[in-house]
C-alpha cells in the first residue's frame, strides 16, 4: 500500500461492543473502543467508555512491535468517556489491553501502524462469561483416583501440578471427596491451592446444573515482560516500594459440562486457600500474598508463614504473587515511636492514609474507625446491626456491622453506637480484648495484668477487667509507669500500634 505522510491517515481499527456472550449479568466493563494511528503526527490514539461511568481509573497497557511497553492511567470523565494519546515511531503491530478497578480480565485490542491493518481482534471477556478452550491437549492432564495422594488425618488429597497445565476433574471424583469431605490440593513445587470440601461441593453443584461434565483449572505463571509492567503499575497506583517474592501466577477456573460448553468462574462462595513460596523477602512483617488487578490494584488476603511460604485465603480467581510491600509516609519518619507498626499495618491493608503520602498520626480516632481497623484486621465481613445512627450508607456501616456481629462492638444503649465519637482508652481496652477471644478462641489463657494502675478507680466498673487483662496480653500499656487514663483518647498511631500488638501476640 502507498504511503502519503501529508495526509491524516490510518484510522485503524475497532470500534466495538464488548459484550458478555454467557451471562445476562455479567459486568460489560468497555464500550464504542476505538484506536487510531496519525502518521503525520506520529501518535496514536485510544478512545471509548467505561461502563461504570465517571471517575473511574482506567488504565492502559500497549505493547508496540518491539515488545517495548507504555503504561498509562486517567479517570474517565462524563458518560464514562476516556482518550489515551501517546507518540509512536515504529511500524507494525501494537497490542493494547486496558483495565479498570472492578475488572478481572483485560480488555485486548490492537491496532497496525504504518502498514496494512491486521483484521479486527476478537475483544477479550469478563469473569462468568462462555469460553473457547485455549488450552492445547497436551497441557491437559485428567485427575484421576489412581494419582491422588491422600492424607487421611488432614483430610487432603493431593494432585501433583505443573504451572502451565490445566487440571481436569470429572464430576464423579468430585463427588467422591466432597462426600468424604476430603478437599482437593492441586500443588506444584513453587504452590498449592486447596480446594476445601465445601468447594468442591459448591463446583459439583454447578457441575450438575449443566447436566454433568467436569472442572477445569489451570495455573499457570504470568510471562517476566507482564509481570514487570503490572508491579509498575501497581507502585504508581500505591506509591509504595512493592518486591516481588515469587513469580506471579494466573489461576483461572471453568465448568465444562457434558455437552462440550465451557463457562469461567471467577468468583466462589466458599474461599479457597492458595500458598506461594516466597524468597529474598527480609522484612517477613511486610510480606504477604496479594491479589493483583490488571488495573494495579493490590489486595492483601494473607502474611508470610513460617518455611517461607505466603498464603491466604481468597474468593476470587485472577493473579497472585508474593510480594514486599513497604509503604512510607512523610509525616511518620523513620525514628518515628510508631513507624514499625504503621508500616506493618499498612501493608497488611488494615491502616491507610488520609492521602497517598500523608498518614496523620496524631488525629484523634473514633469509636467506627476503631472498629473497621479490627474488622480489617481480622479480616470479618458480613454481619448485621440495628444501631440507628449507622446508617447503612456510611463507609463503616458493614465493618462495624460485622464486628457486632463478631461480638468486638457493643452499642452504648438499646440502638445506639455513637460511630462518629471519639473512643476512649478503656473503650479501646475493651474491643482488643474481645477481638483477642475471636483471634484466638483456643487460647484461654488471657493473662491479667500484675500492675496496679494509681488511676485503677477512674477506670469503669464495666471496663476494669478488660484493661487489666489487655495489660497483662501487652496489646496496651499505661500513658505512664502507673497511670492508665482510661478516658483519654486514641491517636491513628496508637491505634495502629494496639493493632499490631494484637496481630503479633503470641508469635
Amino acid at each position: 500500500m502507498k504511503k502519503s505522510i501529508s495526509a491524516l491517515i490510518l484510522i485503524l481499527l475497532l470500534s466495538t461492543l464488548w459484550q458478555g456472550i454467557a451471562s445476562a449479568a455479567e459486568t460489560v466493563w468497555f464500550t464504542d473502543v476505538s484506536a487510531s494511528a496519525d502518521a503525520s503526527a506520529k501518535q496514536a490514539t485510544v478512545t471509548g467508555k467505561v461502563a461504570s461511568g465517571a471517575g473511574q481509573l482506567v488504565t492502559i497497557k500497549v505493547v508496540d512491535p518491539g515488545g517495548r511497553f507504555f503504561l498509562d492511567s486517567v479517570a474517565s470523565g462524563a458518560g464514562g468517556v476516556f482518550t489515551f494519546k501517546w507518540n509512536i515511531s515504529a511500524e507494525g503491530k501494537y497490542e493494547v489491553q486496558l483495565g479498570t478497578e472492578s475488572s478481572g480480565t483485560p480488555y485486548t485490542t490492537g491496532f497496525t501502524y504504518g502498514g496494512t491493518p491486521s483484521p479486527t481482534p476478537t475483544p477479550s471477556t469478563g469473569p462468568g462469561s462462555a469460553v473457547a478452550s485455549t488450552a492445547s491437549p497436551s497441557n491437559i492432564i485428567r485427575v484421576t483416583e489412581d494419582k491422588l495422594t491422600l492424607n487421611e488425618g488432614l483430610k487432603e488429597a493431593v494432585f501433583t501440578l505443573e504451572a502451565g497445565a490445566e487440571a481436569r476433574i470429572p464430576a464423579a471424583l468430585l463427588d467422591k471427596l466432597a462426600q468424604g469431605g476430603t478437599g482437593l490440593n492441586l500443588a506444584g513445587e513453587e504452590f498449592t491451592l486447596k480446594l476445601s470440601a465445601q468447594t468442591l461441593r459448591e463446583l459439583l453443584g454447578e457441575v450438575s446444573k449443566a447436566g454433568g461434565g467436569e472442572v477445569a483449572v489451570s495455573i499457570a505463571k504470568v510471562a517476566s515482560a507482564d509481570s514487570e509492567s503490572l508491579l509498575a503499575l501497581a507502585k504508581q497506583r500505591q506509591l509504595a516500594e512493592i518486591k516481588p517474592g515469587s513469580n506471579i501466577y494466573e489461576f483461572k477456573l471453568k465448568l465444562i459440562a457434558s455437552s462440550g460448553a465451557e463457562r469461567a468462574v471467577a468468583v466462589f462462595e466458599h474461599p479457597v486457600t492458595l500458598q506461594l513460596k516466597a524468597s529474598g523477602l527480609a522484612a517477613a512483617k511486610l510480606a504477604g500474598i496479594y491479589y493483583i488487578s490488571d488495573a494495579g490494584e493490590l489486595e492483601y488476603i494473607g502474611g508470610l508463614s513460617a518455611g517461607g511460604w505466603a498464603s491466604g485465603q481468597t474468593s476470587h480467581f485472577s493473579k497472585y504473587a508474593a510480594l514486599e510491600y513497604r509503604k512510607t509516609f512523610t509525616d511518620v519518619p523513620a525514628g518515628n515511636w510508631a513507624y514499625a507498626a504503621i508500616a506493618e499495618m499498612a501493608a497488611k491493608q488494615v491502616v491507610d492514609g488520609i492521602s497517598l503520602q500523608e498518614f496523620a498520626p496524631e488525629r484523634k480516632v473514633t469509636r467506627a474507625e476503631f472498629a473497621a481497623l479490627l474488622a480489617r484486621a481480622l479480616r470479618l465481613s458480613g454481619g448485621s446491626a440495628s444501631f440507628t445512627d449507622v446508617p447503612a450508607g456510611k463507609w463503616y456501616a458493614e465493618e462495624v456491622a460485622a464486628a457486632y456481629e463478631a461480638g468486638i462492638v457493643k452499642g452504648l444503649g438499646a440502638a445506639s453506637f455513637k460511630p462518629e465519637r471519639t473512643i476512649s482508652r478503656e473503650e479501646m481496652a475493651a474491643m482488643l480484648v474481645r477481638a483477642w477471644s475471636v483471634l484466638r478462641p483456643e487460647d484461654g489463657s488471657e493473662a491479667v495484668s500484675a500492675t496496679a494502675f494509681k488511676d485503677q478507680t477512674a477506670i469503669s466498673g464495666w471496663a476494669r477487667d478488660a484493661v487489666l487483662r489487655t495489660a497483662g496480653l501487652g496489646l496496651m500499656k499505661g500513658r505512664s509507669a502507673a497511670a492508665f487514663m482510661p478516658q483519654g483518647t486514641t491517636t491513628r498511631a496508637e491505634a495502629a500500634q494496639a493493632i499490631a500488638n494484637l496481630l503479633n501476640s503470641g508469635k
